[in-house]
């Protein structure tokens, strides 16, 4: 990555490794500064945590390279579109950092209606597997099944008025930028662990969120360019709550009190999930869903994040501890020698191993003057925390 450009462009996947909410958004901002293009995928049932200035951002459906203000944003083909989610984040956007003249929807990504909606909201998905799409009535299941089925109820993006000034084709956009020597993101969803293919069925998203699907649902064949797959690990995996599944046969589920014990934190540790605000599930590192992960997604560099969760001295800073460190070791191990090259410590804390690649995201951080943007979050008030 952020190596001598090559004749065609560079894709840059990050992909979550265990079972969601792994921290790609946060690694996605990270990256955000060498990036022409963010891509998208999925649905808004999955929300990727990014911060800026002082003020908190919860993405569900537009990519969140947006916070580099001179990158395109794209949701691509494969993505399920929720057209009130969509509006409320371009609103909300607009008032501190421009997105609308910059994102391009592709014309034959899928809409959800509310209709399918209404459908969803009378299934019982939520209760058999810990669906978040059914637990926060998104319609997503449904709107998946109308699609594979080839129902009339369906509806893309072209047939939606309100969408018509961001539409495009998108698989040409992207792969023509890739043709003239660009980087682009593919900002995955979820994580293997919910993968419809590789996961733990039925306790799983209604897709494949592999690397290698995600690339195909927005157009890109993988072999043709340089690839970058940054695999987003946890210390300590998740699952939603309630009956959302097991978690790997080598780890153990604890609860959030003996997390907090682990960890030396002053303060009681508790998360909730991005979208339905429901408390977690958290489990011990699984070595087996490690090595499944990484031999599916082939890494190519892992972010390690929650590294605080080792060690609360460590929190939002700079330092790495023995603890950390060992903990890197296992996990280069358990992944077959994937380099642990990103540890976050904190929300807004990574320390990046690649010096040459953190030294120019430095630069292009200043080339961009991101701190223009930053201060006029600081100054808004319109933002939810």
């Amino acid at each position: 990555m952020l190596k001598k450009r090559e004749e065609r462009g560079r894709v840059n996947v990050v992909v979550g490794m265990q079972y969601g909410s792994e921290g790609k958004g946060a690694i996605t901002q990270y990256l955000a500064p060498a990036m022409s293009i963010g891509v998208r995928t999925g649905a808004a049932n999955a929300g990727h945590t990014i911060y800026a200035g002082r003020r908190k951002f919860i993405m569900r459906q537009l990519p969140s390279v947006w916070v580099n203000p001179y990158a395109q944003l794209v949701i691509g083909r494969g993505a399920m579109i929720s057209p009130d989610i969509l509006f409320q984040e371009i609103a909300m956007l607009e008032k501190v950092c421009s997105v609308h003249d910059r994102l391009h929807i592709d014309r034959d990504a899928h809409v959800i209606t509310e209709d399918q909606q209404l459908r969803e909201n009378r299934s019982d998905l939520g209760i058999r597997i810990g669906s978040t799409s059914a637990l926060s009535n998104e319609g997503i299941g449904e709107a998946t099944a109308d699609k594979v089925l080839r129902k009339d109820s369906c509806m893309q993006a072209k047939n939606v008025p309100a969408l018509k000034p961001f539409l495009c084709d998108t698989v040409d956009m992207i792969n023509s930028y890739l043709d003239s020597g660009d980087e682009i993101l593919l900002e995955g969803t979820q994580g293997l662990g919910l993968s419809l293919e590789h996961g733990t069925f039925p306790y799983v998203t209604s897709r494949d969120v592999s690397a290698s699907a995600m690339a195909a649902s927005v157009g890109i064949g993988l072999h043709h360019f340089t690839v970058d797959v940054i695999g987003v690990v946890r210390t300590y995996p998740i699952r939603v709550a309630g009956n959302s599944g097991p978690f790997g046969e080598d780890s153990q589920e604890i609860s959030w009190e003996e997390l907090t014990r682990r960890t030396g934190s002053p303060r009681a540790i508790h998360e909730q999930t991005s979208v339905t605000k429901k408390l977690r599930r958290v489990a011990t590192f699984s070595k087996k869903d490690l090595a499944k992960a990484a031999s599916i997604n082939r890494p190519t560099e892992i972010a390690l994040t929650f590294a605080d969760y080792l060690d609360w001295t460590i929190h939002n800073t700079e330092k790495i501890t023995k603890p950390v460190e060992q903990f890197r070791e296992m996990v280069e191990e358990a992944s077959g020698g994937v380099q642990v090259a990103i540890i976050k410590t904190g929300p807004r804390t990574c320390i990046d191993f690649d010096w040459y690649r953190s030294s120019m995201l430095r630069k292009l951080d200043i080339c961009y003057n991101f701190q223009a943007v930053k201060a006029e979050l600081l100054a808004g008030t319109h933002m939810h925390a």
